[in-house]
């Protein structure tokens, strides 16, 4: 059966973000890629292999995505973000921690006795970066705990400590409570009485800080949706920025509305006039946002029409957002250029378009990377398309020296 539609990941477009982000944060500042949710549903496989030439480490989740990158080939450092108590010989990361690419995120005391214990078992040192907990309260040490933790890995052959991290909890907005989880932060690592060594990176600035303020970019910074081009509103993105996803489909169905018909479940959306509208065949089951659609207050997302190749303009959603199909408006566009099988993009990298990736978070009132994340790997194609694009590669090791 023909695929409804298919989602475009634009490498080169990745590439030239990575380069956009580099040049903002300095040659001094190192940069780490976050691709946890499986590259926020992109393929973090796919596309590690194109961001490990770009960023100076990858961070992952859980210890089963770090296995996917490790056991797929990607070469780059990879920072595993939630707890690990131990790891099965036969497990893909099993080869990572023992060659030193991989480092385990200490959440606590007892997760590092775990790793310690793990260390032993296997014979080497394990890479370990800590998490202190400067109010957003999701993992991490409380200060003191930090402090103590930081001491024994310091003290502890089996570990070598590269890294101590925090994560802001209002970026985006906060920039008093930023700045004082920035501070305190900073007094974790001055309470430490050991020196730190050389290789040990200070990171806590996501994409929201790191397009805002330089006082948080540290050693490293630890970015996810800014690769992809887009940050959350109300920010804005370097101009250099270009957009990696489009999302398309097609017009599966065309037909007229009179003046007061009502459009959809519930009947939400009622024409005010004589109208053209369009059926697209994609809906929630794939992932497209619910609550999107116009309604009688207005509002709603919209898509981009095309004719031949060529834009003929964006088209607003209305009504419900059903489980296989949505409703649009065609009324506005060039009727003669409208015909079954136009293309659509649910989501377009074009300049100016209302369907981006960013206007239809804000719609659905999420963040932008709920959206991309959410859309079906199983029934939406995943295909990829690449320029060629100077290439920028180097190792935590060779940064340490």
């Amino acid at each position: 059966m023909q695929n409804q539609s298919t989602l475009q990941v634009d490498l080169s477009a990745i590439e030239q973000n990575c380069a956009a982000i580099r040049s903002h944060i300095g040659s001094e500042c190192r940069l780490c890629v976050v691709v946890k949710a499986d590259g926020y549903g992109l393929g973090a496989l796919r596309l590690g292999s194109i961001l490990a030439q770009h960023a100076d480490m990858l961070a992952v989740y859980s210890a089963d995505e770090a296995g996917v990158l490790f056991g797929g080939g990607v070469q780059s450092d990879i920072l595993v973000l939630a707890p690990v108590y131990g790891i099965d010989r036969l497990h893909p990361l099993y080869r990572g921690i023992t060659t030193s690419r991989v480092h385990l995120v200490v959440h606590g005391e007892d997760q590092l006795q775990a790793v310690l214990e793990m260390a032993g078992r296997f014979g080497s040192v394990i890479n370990v970066q800590v998490k202190v907990d400067t109010g957003l309260h999701r993992g991490g040490c409380d200060a003191v705990e930090a402090k103590r933790v930081i001491e024994t890995i310091l003290a502890d052959r089996r570990v070598a400590l590269t890294g101590i991290m925090t994560h802001f909890a209002s970026a985006v907005h906060d920039e008093k409570m930023t700045r004082m989880q920035h501070n305190q932060f900073g007094q974790v690592i001055e309470s430490v009485e050991s020196p730190l060594p050389a290789k040990c990176v200070l990171h806590e600035a996501n994409t929201a800080a790191m397009m805002q303020w330089k006082w948080s970019h540290r050693d490293m910074v630890r970015v996810g949706l800014a690769w992809t081009g887009t940050v959350p509103a109300p920010l804005q993105g370097l101009r250099a920025f270009r957009q990696v996803v489009s999302w398309t489909t097609h017009l599966s169905h065309i037909r007229s509305v009179k003046k007061g018909d009502r459009v959809g479940y519930g009947g939400s959306w009622i024409a005010t006039r004589d109208s053209v509208i369009g059926i697209i065949p994609v809906g929630y089951a794939v992932g497209y946002p619910l609550g999107v659609g116009a309604g009688a207050s207005g509002g709603g997302a919209f898509v981009d029409i095309f004719h031949g190749g060529e834009s003929i303009g964006d088209a607003q959603v209305i009504g419900a957002v059903c489980m296989d199909q949505i409703a649009v408006d065609l009324t506005d566009l060039p009727n003669e250029r409208l015909s079954l099988g136009c293309s659509v993009e649910l989501l377009s990298t074009r300049v100016g378009s209302k369907a981006s990736l960013s206007e239809l978070a804000i719609v659905a009132g999420v963040v932008p990377h709920a959206v991309i994340s959410r859309i079906s790997s199983s029934k939406v194609k995943r295909t990829y398309r690449c320029e060629p694009t100077t290439i920028f590669s180097r190792s935590m090791d060779a940064i340490a020296q």
